[in-house]
């Protein structure tokens, strides 16, 4: 059936909205144990506020102590600020990320989605080989708010604007978790048709227990990318109701099961899944 990547967003995504601060030695460890498990992308960090996100206040460190060459590190930024912060580690990948929600957008960025886009043009024209620029597309899958209904040509034309000024790969995140599969077949279309050839990663929420026909209608579509977080981990601090991250046990457990090959230990990845799951709750 071919390879399908995992990224693996529990030290940030996963992390992120525990009330108890988890140690830069954990994170880092649990970054290690990630790679040992063979997981090859991870995002590690996020370069935001540390007065609105406090657990993320360690960014820097942590990738400090992350060697460069054992695995793909990825960290989410949400302005120029962020971007700053995040060109002086080595990490190799940077996520930019807006919303197609305006009032999620509004409370998770702190300004209007236009003003977002123009800031990602300026910044990929000032980038370099060394650190590439994905575009995330929060919500990409419906709002936190019921009078806000219906933004798919919205969401093509943020990736369309992402793709146009240089985005690697688009990233469309279910922030909610209202994704069914019908949504995702009419979505994914949308944006493929918007970005052509340019990859594209999904990030579910299940909130509905459909994630694996999700992943299913996903697949069917050409995508071979997708994010997840150890133990379902996670969520947005900004979106009410955020449910947890789609579990990396089980989307690796279905995904090998369909015969794809994901390059990962499952047993190793659950033996780190309980280690951390000790460790948080």
């Amino acid at each position: 059936m071919g390879v399908a990547r995992i990224i693996d967003v529990t030290p940030r995504d996963g992390l992120q909205d525990l009330d108890q601060f988890v140690e830069t030695a954990i994170k880092v460890e649990l970054v290690n144990r990630l790679v040992e498990a063979g997981v090859q992308w991870i995002e590690v960090a996020s370069f935001v506020s540390p007065k609105m996100v406090p657990q993320m206040a360690d960014a820097e460190v942590v990738l400090s102590r992350l060697p460069t060459s054992i695995a793909q590190w990825i960290a989410l930024i949400p302005n120029r600020r962020g971007y700053d912060r995040a060109k002086l580690t080595h990490a190799h990948y940077l996520t930019y990320v807006v919303s197609a929600s305006p009032r999620h957008q509004q409370d998770n960025v702190g300004r209007p989605l236009e003003a977002s886009l123009r800031e990602f043009e300026s910044l990929a024209e000032q980038s370099n080989n060394k650190m590439k620029l994905r575009g995330a597309v929060s919500c990409a899958f419906g709002s936190p708010y019921s009078e806000e209904v219906g933004g798919e040509e919205v969401v093509a034309e943020i990736a369309r604007r992402y793709v146009a000024a240089g985005a690697c790969e688009i990233v469309l995140a279910d922030t909610v978790g209202v994704a069914t599969p019908e949504k995702v077949d009419r979505i994914v279309r949308g944006v493929q048709a918007a970005v052509l050839d340019v990859p594209l990663a999904i990030h579910f929420h299940d909130r509905a227990g459909l994630g694996q026909e999700n992943v299913k209608a996903a697949l069917n579509l050409g995508i071979r990318r997708f994010e997840s977080a150890l133990a379902g981990l996670g969520g947005c601090p900004f979106a009410p109701n955020a449910p947890g991250n789609l579990n990396s046990v089980k989307l690796v457990t279905w995904l090998e099961g369909w015969g794809y090959d994901t390059g990962i230990d499952i047993q190793r990845l659950a033996d780190t899944e309980e280690w951390l799951t000790q460790i948080v709750s």
